[in-house]
């Protein structure tokens, strides 16, 4: 019992997904351990209690397991993956309002132009040529101080101000080599990579402007990350 609670053990598991079960990446994000399953699903991984270890495949969405007593003393534990759906950003059709009458009122079109819609009857009437008569309802005036208040400025006090937003600023992680040290441990290279120290740098130019690498950078996805390197591992050849 005390070797289960505070030290190290081994996991044996196995992936049981009806698709792809080879090359499922498995990560102790606590411990900064990591393998891959074989042709059949099946993997082992150091763990601890407490621990949180990590599934990830090209085609399946990232699942993460934390471990308890009860799964280090089981034989051999299953996972199911769910597989990953794209979905299409959303997009947006049609102009979009910036809160200016003045302005907006430019875009938007009417479906029926005003002429169009006047009836026959009415443009048949022809102009008036004499004079209108006034009287305390017709006029309207937007400097109005009476008990009607001044509608035009009411209105303009409704409008937003601004139509800017702020967005908050997503800062992306570091790509080099001593960031990848702190990202997943001080034998990041030599123990897990296989690479000489005299290749790290030429191993983090190798990979540093590959698009998945860009991209996990930017959404901060350590893990997606580290999913990228090990395929880009298989590619690297090291100096003899």
């Amino acid at each position: 019992m005390p070797i289960i609670s505070f030290g190290q053990s081994t996991l044996n598991g196995m992936i049981i997904n009806a698709e792809e079960v080879e090359g499922i990446h498995v990560f102790n994000k606590t411990y900064h351990k990591y393998t891959i399953t074989d042709a059949n699903g099946k993997f082992n991984i150091p763990v601890r209690v407490n621990d949180t270890v990590a599934f990830s495949g090209v085609q399946y969405d990232l699942k993460t397991v934390v471990i308890t007593e009860d799964l280090i003393k089981n034989d051999v534990l299953s996972i199911t993956l769910n597989i990953k759906v794209n979905e299409l950003d959303e997009v947006y059709l049609g102009y979009r309002l910036t809160g200016s009458l003045s302005i907006d009122a430019k875009y938007i079109e009417t479906e029926v132009p005003m002429e169009i819609a006047l009836t026959d009857s009415f443009r048949g009437l022809g102009k008036y040529s004499g004079t209108l008569s006034t009287d305390g309802q017709s006029s309207i005036n937007s400097n109005s101080s009476g008990g009607g208040g001044n509608i035009l400025g009411l209105v303009s006090m409704m409008i937003p101000k601004s139509n800017k937003v702020k967005i908050p600023e997503i800062i992306p992680l570091n790509y080099s080599r001593d960031a990848l040290v702190i990202y997943y441990g001080g034998d990041f290279f030599t123990g897990h990579l296989k690479i000489p120290k005299t290749d790290e740098e030429r191993f983090i130019h190798f990979t540093e402007l590959d698009s998945v690498i860009v991209v996990s950078l930017k959404r901060r996805n350590k893990f997606e990350l580290l999913h990228r390197i090990l395929q880009l591992r298989e590619q690297f050849e090291t100096n003899p």
